[in-house]
């Protein structure tokens, strides 16, 4: 198997961890415009399989010439705003596609071409958005009716390290500038049958995992429409996704907002134009990069509820992630780069009968690829525990 891999950040790195460790996958080539980066990373990864070229992914017509030089499938792990042309160039290619960033927003515009294409294309398949939306399609397979769910998810310094320790008590772990975002924005959400908007940081829960995690903080970050819509649910009354972090979060950042430490109105210090905001964001980049010897932790947890010969009925799905020191990789990359490497390998295998723009749920509604898609994550120790909640007879 011969894969490209578009992106080679920190989900990048993950991507090209999993792939290298798969017999079946022969040649990897590494696509970024920051080569040295990519070579940084290939060479973390080690082993022979990885090539690393030169890419800007903005310019279609270089995308489609390197995609149409023998892939089997595309893994992208490039920032958001790149995702859709990716896409458009994956389908000109006819080549298979799943990534860790597309916004559902627009990419399903392309579905019709895709389809036309014979080309298949599964974005945003990574943690959450990801694996969330899959288990959200699984509950919904196993309820005769499902009338609501709820996604808890999220990454942070592991308990007693340095990152738990400073003001904020969050680290890097991902694309900084949308884990900032989170707190600044307003969520749309289903809440018994009304939708209704919510400030984000404005309703923290107290959500206790699994050690070694234990209590945590989470709030209202999102709405789960994009699965109602897209596994043609009727009749659900509640879809909320919810952020965890440790406690305290909310109130920390909502003095950040109070502060105006967030502000992203242009002011002037000696002379030169910047925002608050910017500032933050890059002192984050300069403070809040992880230390050699620092972990971080992902916890998620899914609930959906119905009903199942008649009687309420409620599917709960719940794992936790820690930093892997033995094979250098943090558990966000694992959990996010893993389902979408896994993915891109089933693609590339055929293991998907319909083209066109798949949406994550539809993985967990399939019985047979929600099978394999588990067993390949469990087999790299991303396992799942599954509780069910029904009346006592």
């Amino acid at each position: 198997m011969k894969v490209l891999v578009l992106g080679v950040g920190k989900m990048g790195y993950g991507l090209l961890k999993d792939l290298d460790a798969q017999p079946h996958v022969d040649e990897i080539t590494a696509a970024d415009m920051n080569t040295e980066q990519a070579q940084a990373y290939a060479e973390r990864v080690g082993g022979d399989k990885t090539t690393v070229v030169k890419l800007d992914a903005t310019d279609k017509r270089e995308t489609v010439k390197l995609m149409k030089s023998g892939f089997d499938v595309v893994a992208s792990a490039l920032p958001r705003p790149f995702c859709d042309a990716a896409v458009e160039a994956a389908i000109e290619s006819g080549v298979g596609y799943a990534d860790v960033a597309a916004g559902f927003d627009t990419i399903f515009s392309q579905n019709e071409d895709a389809e036309k294409a014979g080309v298949t294309v599964v974005p945003h398949i990574g943690l959450d958005v990801g694996t969330d939306r899959v288990l959200c399609g699984v509950g919904a397979r196993m309820l005769d009716h499902t009338d609501g769910m709820t996604v808890w998810c999220g990454g942070f310094p592991q308990r007693d390290t340095p990152g738990y320790r400073n003001p904020l008590r969050y680290k890097i772990s991902w694309y900084w500038p949308y884990a900032v975002d989170t707190n600044l924005r307003t969520s749309t959400v289903l809440i018994d049958g009304e939708t209704v908007t919510i400030e984000n940081l404005s309703d923290p829960e107290e959500v206790t995992f699994p050690e070694p995690i234990g209590k945590t903080e989470a709030f209202t970050t999102g709405g789960l429409a994009d699965v109602i819509h897209h596994l043609g649910l009727e009749g659900v009354k509640t879809a909320v996704g919810k952020t965890v972090r440790w406690p305290g979060h909310c109130e920390t950042w909502t003095t950040l907002k109070r502060l105006h430490l967030l502000d992203q109105e242009p002011i002037k210090v000696k002379g030169a134009e910047t925002t608050p905001y910017d500032m933050f964001v890059a002192l984050g980049y300069r403070h809040l990069q992880y230390g050699p010897e620092e972990g971080d932790a992902i916890c998620q947890r899914v609930e959906v509820t119905g009903t199942r010969d008649g009687e309420a009925t409620a599917y709960i799905y719940e794992f936790i992630d820690l930093h892997d020191f033995e094979n250098d990789i943090s558990a966000m990359a694992r959990t996010t780069a893993y389902p979408c490497s896994v993915v891109a390998q089933m693609i590339a295998a055929g293991e998907f009968d319909r083209p066109g723009v798949v949406h994550p749920a539809w993985i967990g509604y399939d019985e047979g690829l929600s099978d394999r898609f588990f067993e390949e994550l469990a087999s790299r120790g991303i396992e799942m525990t599954e509780y069910v909640k029904r009346p006592l007879k």
